[in-house]
């Protein structure tokens, strides 16, 4: 009788195993890669000024905390990390001219190696995620506000016909930051993206040459007052010049 129990027992035992190696394990760790997660990214798609802060946010099926999330750019000078989720936009072009960089966030980190690009030197460590998603991010600057001067100033000196002036455009944006293309006060590319156009309302008194992308040299051609006209989209500003 004894003897009868334990074969009972033994026999049991193997089938319930064998019903259970019959079934795959279940994933259930969210942090598995072999654990589907959805990742949603949300922020904005595009950045408009130079040194804007913006912040995108990251949510899961299944959910993680806000603090498991990592955020990576794929263009650290263009688009600067700058706090938890928060980046900034350092070298935007000049608009309608475009810059995109992509925004990497990542769940359960875990570090690798890799081939090291100089001959001979150890291999290199590199930071992967079992969870990632990417979302492309456009960078420009677009400006909104631009003003004339006459070399310096918002005004320019009485001239003889036959003398020329100078006139230079700046620009800035929403948040009052300067043209990043234009990298000081008197940087005047010979080519590029123009920040405005100049035009004189009485071509009779003074012509104008364009000079580079923000420069103008108007030329007095006969005795009386006019104005010279920068234009860029809908933004305006003018300048009074007299011929005496």
């Amino acid at each position: 009788m004894p003897r009868r129990r334990v074969i009972i027992v033994a026999a049991a035992f193997i089938a319930a195993s064998t019903f259970a190696c019959g079934k795959d394990f279940l994933h259930t760790n969210p942090y598995d890669p072999d654990v589907p997660v959805t990742i949603t990214l949300v922020g904005p798609e595009t950045v408009f000024s130079y040194r804007e802060h913006v912040t995108f946010r990251a949510t899961s099926v299944p959910a993680f905390p806000d603090s498991a999330f990592q955020f990576t750019s794929s263009d650290s000078v263009s688009f600067t990390p700058s706090g938890p989720g928060t980046f900034s936009s350092n070298a935007p072009p000049l608009y309608p001219a475009t810059r995109s960089v992509g925004v990497l966030v990542g769940v359960g980190a875990y570090d690798t190696t890799g081939a090291n690009p100089i001959p001979g030197a150890p291999p290199v460590v590199i930071k992967q995620w079992r969870h990632t998603i990417t979302q492309q991010i456009v960078l420009t600057q677009r400006v909104t506000n631009i003003a004339l001067r006459c070399p310096d100033t918002h005004a320019c000196g009485s001239l003889a016909a036959g003398g020329t002036w100078s006139v230079w455009v700046d620009g800035t944006d929403a948040l009052g930051q300067p043209i990043v293309a234009l990298t000081s006060s008197v940087a005047n590319p010979a080519t590029g993206i123009p920040v405005a156009t100049f035009a004189v309302r009485d071509p009779v008194i003074a012509s104008l040459v364009p000079a580079g992308i923000r420069v103008a040299t108007v030329t007095a051609l006969k005795t009386g007052t006019t104005w010279i006209v920068a234009t860029r989209g809908t933004l305006t500003d003018s300048l009074q010049i007299t011929v005496r």
